[in-house]
């Protein structure tokens, strides 16, 4: 997030003889803006142990990729981000830096998480900057954000798509458990508010039932030879005190990657490059 704040000298009034010019003055001179100051752009830094040699190599493929949550605004709430001025959090100001942070990165993949104004700003956006776009909204009637991948059609040709819906994984609990949860929610709702019962999260169909999605996607990179990658991007579950979801997430995100690499080595007899990006709400030390 960025902001600017400018300082206007306004002239004293006349205490004595006060009028309501001066006062239109002085408040129109309060209300003044500037022109919107372009944010600035983080350098890229090389990570410390990595052999940045192989960079100059002329053999190998290269592009860029940028992974960024770059937060929802259904999400941005004053009394969450209070270091941050309440111009600045407004949707006008915000997708004005984004977009200026985006074009100057000048990425050949982005992986953008918690995207909620596909259709309305990014889609057409991001085209005017030479980017074609792929999105998956999260499930639930009031989820708005979801995962987006958006590349360049001049580095690379999108060959297929999948979705990732976290979800299916209350589809693989053992019938008897699903079948004894669902009974008993039935009973526990007869006579009560349902909504109660929704928040039981020693059930598994509500434990495991977090709205969450990814999506991957296989391009044909043609330069300087054609091959095949493959791009994932997700958002797994945040709340630390139910680590054991993110990890049936980041299990079934595996197990779902490798099910697509072997469909698209299997179709195009290729051995296809895998990158996976986005934000897993893990930092070192966490339990998952």
């Amino acid at each position: 997030m960025f902001s600017s704040t400018t300082l206007h000298h306004l002239p004293r009034p006349n205490l004595l003889l006060p009028s309501s010019r001066v006062c239109r003055k002085v408040i129109s001179r309060r209300m003044s803006t500037n022109p919107a100051i372009e944010p600035k752009v983080r350098k890229f830094e090389s990570v410390e142990g990595v052999d940045i040699g192989s960079r100059n190599k002329s053999d190998g493929i290269r592009f860029r990729l940028v992974s960024y949550n770059i937060l929802a605004q259904v999400y941005v709430k004053s009394a969450l981000l209070p270091h941050s001025p309440p111009a600045c959090l407004k949707w006008k100001a915000r997708s004005h830096a984004i977009l200026s942070v985006l074009k100057n990165l000048q990425a050949d993949f982005f992986c953008l998480q918690e995207v909620d104004e596909y259709d309305s700003f990014y889609r057409n956006n991001m085209d005017s900057l030479g980017y074609s776009g792929i999105y998956i909204q999260r499930t639930g009637q009031r989820k708005r954000d979801g995962c987006a991948i958006f590349y360049k059609p001049s580095c690379a040709e999108l060959v297929t798509k999948e979705r990732i819906e976290y979800n299916d994984l209350v589809d693989s609990i053992k019938a008897d458990s699903v079948s004894c949860s669902e009974q008993k929610i039935e009973t526990s709702n007869e006579g009560k508010d349902s909504r109660k019962d929704s928040r039981d999260l020693n059930d598994p169909l509500v434990r495991l039932k977090r709205d969450c999605v990814g999506i991957m996607a296989a391009f044909r990179i043609n330069k300087p030879f054609q091959h095949i990658v493959i791009v994932a991007n997700t958002h797994l579950y945040w709340d630390p005190e139910l680590a054991d979801v993110k990890l049936a997430q980041a299990k079934y995100l595996l197990s779902r990657l490798a099910q697509f690499k072997t469909l698209i080595s299997d179709e195009f007899e290729c051995t296809p490059s895998l990158l996976l990006a986005g934000d897993f709400n893990s930092i070192p030390g966490d339990m998952v």
